[in-house]
């Protein structure tokens, strides 16, 4: 008993007090709704603190705890609850005297308000013990800032990365500013959110970019624990990465990075579902090769359009269409700017500001003088020329830099022809080797590394030329005018005058006033001593050479007069220093015997020069290496060639001869090759009377076959060129070193070969052209030229098929089953009679370009059109014909 009355006094005023409680809460509604929305207000200061140190914590890499996000989750639901109670209770609350009729729903509101004021306060003590925030790594893909505008290089790059299994190393290049790094950005963005790729790592090289450095990027960007050691960051990187699949974008790299020094696995093998890439930038093409890039892409300049579009945007539409002449300008600047995008984005910010059509007269007047760097007067960033600079900055030899800022004193978009080119570098005293090819392969070796670093590029219209940005060009004169301050020191001036005008300071070193086809040119020097060493004068059309004051420039070096002289320049006779001439492309000159004063003469040029020499001049001049009068119209009197040779014998140093043969026959020209004891680099037989030309027997002599590189006919009589070995000839037919092989020969039936091979006899053949050979009806046997790049068939009217098996199989020449390997330019023109080019098993892997020009009846090539740059224009062949 006494047990049961114990129990009902401790269980009756538990009930007691809750029944209690509960009549209460009807009448304490008012007051649980202001605690809990006082409780709720506290609460929500407490939510933005919480996320003020989350977003203080944000600015240095740092982040929430899942804690704190949950903390937040729960503060966030239980806001919108509490908010729910308060409106119930507004509601009953819509009363006389606010005295609500429904006693049952103000007791649930008011036992809710109760209920969540609890768990307010509960949520309010835990943020004391909370904690907000901790480091967090680096994401592993993150974008950068750049356009979305894909273009067909980004499509190209995600497809070789994505899909080209096997060939995961991806080369981008092309010269500085041309918007390679744009094009890495947008890769890692597009990469960035594909679940494909799980790291995406983006790091800058640079110049001075090392092994370790490139490690310390990377474990910086992945978040890595660091390491003291090269070989502890190594492995601590490949730890990370080997079951991954990842993407490393390597940008602005200048020499070669061991991917397997720096941890990085290797990307051409694939591990189960992994992917691996490795994409990198750079401006030379010797990088791709060490890098074992197995993918490239170059990056090339705008094209008009849409460098006008970028420029627009830089500038603003609204500065641009202001004014008509602004417009006119402003096309201006991006024609002279062609197509860089660097040049473009910096002119175009210096020009944003400018509204007065005189200011952007006054950019293209610059941009015109070479004067680029005078234009970005507004910024800090590094000047257009600066940023360049690094291309030439990291050519490693002295001579090829010089090599370079030479082309500068070149007219813009000047087609540089690669051997003359060399020949200027010679004449300059750049290139200087023992032997005559070991300097041209030394100058073909140059312009190959500046070809590799962007600093040179492929001429127009695939005629095997090479030319110079503008941009590039304007940086080089820069340079050259030790980075524009001596504007005098290099002057190269462009006009469009009939008569020149120009000033030689005392401290100018080279003039060039090149295609300006000007009648007179008047030099005027400033002071007594004139250090000018190099002149040149090339395409103009100078009437008297005496107002070029000639005689006053005793340090002359250099001298290029390729001009229409009607007289030769007597003046030249008394430049004692001179070591290259050139007076090509002249009238009828006399050559006196006062030139044999020039012993310090070692290039001679009179291409297409009608001249007529004073007795053994060519004997005075002791230092003579080279001597050129190719396509002279001489009378054989006037340059006989027995008479030359004997004169050229006679010097010490003499190298290379390039000879026309004006008229002969066919027994003229044995006798000549047989007699031949001087090196002829290059030959033109202008004439030869006699039906059959054999190259058997009339280039036999060492001296031809060890030094020609190439050989013009223009032969009007002879019907058919033979190469035949017979028991009477000794040796083979080899000309082993022969690159150039013209044919202009009307009367020419066919090249008949016997017992020769062609591969035997031009091995190194790599130019071939047949122009004016009306009469000839198949060239079959080119396809045996192992070397050939070039082929030129023009106004070869009755060729029906270049190419015919059956004709080779007949005269026993061996087809390859890989014909053509190296060519890479075909031109055919004026061929009203080809059908077509082959027969279907000839095969061309790797043609770049296609001319086809007035060739009615050829209806299709033996090449897919989409594999070429440039398509053949058949379609219009066909439109002209109708």
């Amino acid at each position: 008993m006494e047990f049961l009355t114990s129990a009902v006094s401790a269980v009756v005023p538990l009930v007691v007090n809750t029944i209690c409680q509960h009549m209460v809460y009807p009448f304490t509604a008012g007051g649980n709704i202001r605690a809990l929305k006082s409780a709720t207000t506290d609460l929500q200061a407490l939510k933005e603190d919480v996320n003020t140190e989350i977003t203080n914590a944000e600015r240095v890499n740092d982040g929430p705890t899942n804690q704190a996000k949950e903390w937040l989750h729960q503060v966030e639901a239980i806001e919108k609850e509490a908010e729910e109670i308060q409106q119930r209770y507004q509601q009953l609350c819509r009363c006389v005297c606010n005295i609500a009729p429904n006693f049952c729903a103000i007791y649930e509101v008011s036992r809710s308000a109760a209920e969540k004021h609890v768990e307010v306060k509960s949520l309010s003590d835990k943020k004391a013990t909370l904690e907000v925030t901790v480091r967090m790594p680096p994401p592993l893909a993150q974008e950068m800032p750049a356009s979305s505008s894909k273009s067909s290089n980004l499509e190209s790059a995600l497809h070789y990365i994505k899909n080209d299994v096997g060939n995961n190393i991806i080369g981008i290049w092309g010269m500085g500013g041309v918007g390679k790094t744009h094009l890495l950005e947008q890769i890692n963005n597009e990469l960035s959110g594909d679940p494909s790729f799980k790291v995406v790592i983006f790091v800058t090289c640079s110049n001075e970019c090392s092994e370790e450095k490139v490690q310390d990027k990377i474990i910086d960007k992945l978040g890595l624990s660091k390491r003291d050691t090269m070989v502890q960051k190594q492995s601590t990187i490949y730890n990370f990465l080997r079951e991954k699949s990842f993407v490393l974008l390597l940008d602005d790299l200048w020499n070669r990075v061991d991917l397997k020094t720096v941890g990085i696995p290797d990307p051409m093998k694939e591990v189960g579902v992994c992917k691996r890439s490795v994409v990198l930038t750079t401006r030379s093409t010797e990088v791709c090769g060490q890098m074992e890039v197995k993918r490239n892409i170059r990056v090339n300049v705008l094209n008009s359009d849409d460098a006008w579009c970028l420029f627009k945007q830089k500038v603003t539409e609204e500065i641009i269409d202001s004014n008509p002449l602004i417009k006119k300008y402003a096309m201006d600047v991006v024609k002279e700017l062609s197509g860089l995008p660097l040049a473009l984005i910096t002119i175009g910010r210096a020009m944003h500001d400018k509204k007065h059509p005189s200011e952007w007269e006054r950019a293209v007047k610059l941009l015109k003088q070479a004067h680029l760097n005078d234009l970005e007067f507004s910024g800090s960033d590094p000047s257009i020329f600066h940023t360049l600079k690094f291309s030439y900055d990291n050519l490693k030899e002295d001579k090829l830099k010089e090599c370079f800022l030479h082309c500068s004193l070149f007219p813009e978009d000047y087609q540089f022809r690669k051997d003359n080119l060399v020949e200027i570098w010679m004449g300059l005293g750049l290139i200087d080797e023992s032997n005559i090819q070991d300097a041209y392969d030394v100058g073909y070796w140059y312009i190959g590394r500046l070809q590799a670093v962007c600093l040179l590029e492929i001429g127009d219209n695939y005629t095997g030329t090479i030319k110079m940005h503008d941009v590039i060009r304007d940086m080089a004169l820069w340079i050259a005018n030790n980075h524009g301050k001596d504007g005098n020191k290099w002057i190269v001036k462009r006009c469009e005058e009939k008569e020149i005008e120009i000033e030689v300071f005392g401290d100018t070193e080279k003039l060039s006033m090149m295609n300006n086809y000007a009648k007179k040119v008047s030099i005027f020097i400033t002071c007594s001593s004139a250090k000018l060493s190099t002149l040149l004068l090339r395409q103009n059309s100078i009437e008297d050479p005496k107002t070029l004051r000639l005689e006053f420039f005793s340090k002359l070096t250099f001298l290029d007069l390729s001009n229409s002289l009607r007289a030769f320049p007597v003046e030249i006779c008394k430049l004692v220093h001179l070591q290259y001439l050139d007076l090509s492309w002249n009238g009828s000159l006399e050559i006196p015997e006062e030139l044999g004063a020039l012993i310090n003469l070692k290039y001679l040029f009179l291409r297409h020069t009608s001249s007529s020499f004073a007795n053994k001049v060519f004997s005075r001049l002791k230092s003579l290496k080279v001597l050129d009068v190719c396509g002279s119209l001489s009378p054989p009197e006037s340059l006989n060639f027995l008479v030359l040779q004997e004169d050229l014998q006679c010097l010490p140093d003499f190298k290379a001869l390039a000879f026309s043969i004006p008229h002969f026959s066919t027994l003229d020209f044995n006798e000549f090759s047989r007699k031949v004891s001087v090196p002829i680099r290059c030959l033109e037989v202008s004439e030869c009377t006699g039906s059959c030309l054999s190259f058997s027997s009339c280039l036999m002599n060492s001296h031809l076959q060890n030094n020609l590189i190439s050989i013009s006919l223009h032969m009007h009589n002879v019907k058919c060129v033979q190469f035949e070995s017979t028991s009477e000839n000794r040796y083979k037919c080899h000309l082993g070193r022969l690159e150039t092989l013209n044919f202009y020969m009307p009367k020419m039936r066919e090249v008949v070969w016997k017992n020769l091979n062609p591969k035997d006899v031009f091995p190194r053949l790599q130019s071939v052209l047949f122009s004016n050979c009306p009469k000839l009806t198949s060239i079959s046997w080119i396809v045996n030229l192992p070397c050939i790049g070039k082929l030129v068939v023009h106004d070869c009217r009755e060729i029906k098929q270049l190419i015919r098996i059956d004709e080779l199989e007949s005269s026993g020449i061996e087809v390859s089953q890989h014909s053509f390997p190296c060519l890479k330019i075909m031109v055919l023109k004026e061929n009203y009679d080809l059908e077509r080019i082959s027969d279907p098993m000839i095969t061309f892997p790797v043609l770049e370009f296609l001319g086809v020009s007035q060739c009615y009846k050829l209806k299709e090539v033996p090449i897919r059109p989409d594999k070429l740059p440039i398509r053949p224009n058949i379609e219009e062949e066909e439109e002209e014909e109708e």
